[in-house]
């Protein structure tokens, strides 16, 4: 059984983080700190699997100009990669992150995707999937252009090849992904705008393998059909929440990988709590405090809720 998780990322970025002492609008901040690497919710999940002893692949789309930043960014980080040309460029999110911990984002909505976008990277993860991958991250928005069920299919093509994966998307595509037998990963106002009478169970009966549910300090939930259970953290830390949330993923993406979908919840759910916080420790997205999470894994409070 293999452990190798393969992420999806369909809008990638360049995440650039800005540290200043304070942001004030309307005045002119100096940076004396910027930090820029290849990015998107897909590159970060991989980057945590790396950092958590286990193989990642980056899947994405990416620019059809040279230079290609963001292929030369993964190449920096050491991350192994697939990509798709198919976007005219590679968006940007800025992240400006206060002395005082606060963080302010701004991300662009990127470039449409090409006409065979779709496709070609639907081709490419079914090679991945023959070759061998023990669960799949498919996360972060859709680009323009591009049909918002095309998340969901690619979840259906996992499940047809046997592989458990995990759809850590939002909006429509989170609507569409909600029957494809993926394990859903929305965040509390994302679960909200989905279950608005609260019935998470409804979810995991209408076609989901799981709802886990992110609401950040407060930890998690998790709705399987065998249970549900809550998480609470060890403690609430402050930093750069930024990536929290695909820590977590790649968290739950290995315990998937490694029990062949069979997971032991309450342990899932107590490590991708303590990953997620481990996160935030780190001042960019993408990297975890290794020694925080160790020790937080067995404080963390999971209780069952049905």
């Amino acid at each position: 059984m293999t452990s190798r998780v393969v992420t999806v990322t369909l809008n990638p970025a360049l995440d650039v983080t800005y540290r200043v002492k304070a942001l004030r609008v309307g005045e002119t901040v100096r940076v004396p700190e910027v930090r820029t690497r290849a990015g998107g919710k897909g590159v970060n999940v991989a980057a945590v699997v790396r950092q958590l002893g286990a193989d990642s692949l980056v899947l994405a789309l990416t620019t059809t100009a040279t230079p290609d930043e963001f292929r030369a960014g993964l190449d920096e980080l050491g991350l192994a990669h697939r990509l798709v040309p198919a976007l005219a460029s590679v968006r940007r999110t800025i992240a400006v992150v206060a002395d005082d911990g606060a963080t302010t984002m701004l991300q662009e909505n990127g470039s449409p995707a090409g006409d065979r976008a779709e496709a070609a990277i639907t081709a490419v993860l079914t090679d991945e999937l023959r070759a061998g991958a023990g669960a799949v991250v498919i996360s972060g928005s859709v680009p323009a252009a591009l049909d918002p069920e095309v998340p969901a299919r690619l979840a259906r093509l996992c499940a047809a090849h046997g592989v458990p994966v995990i759809a850590d998307v939002s909006g429509a595509a989170l609507r569409a992904a909600a029957s494809s037998g993926a394990v859903l990963m929305p965040n509390s106002d994302e679960l909200a705008e989905l279950v608005d009478d609260g019935r998470v169970e409804d979810l995991v009966a209408g076609g989901a393998a799981a709802v886990v549910a992110t609401a950040g300090p407060d930890g998690a939930i998790a709705v399987t059909a065998r249970g549900s259970w809550r998480a609470r953290p060890a403690e609430v830390v402050e930093g750069n929440p930024t990536g929290a949330g695909d820590a977590a993923a790649a968290a739950l993406a290995l315990h998937l990988a490694r029990s062949g979908g069979d997971v032991d919840w309450p342990a899932a759910l107590a490590d991708l709590v303590a990953t997620s916080a481990a996160a935030v420790l780190r001042p960019v997205a993408g990297e975890i405090d290794r020694g925080a999470r160790a020790r937080w894994i067995p404080l963390t409070t999971v209780e069952e809720t049905r």
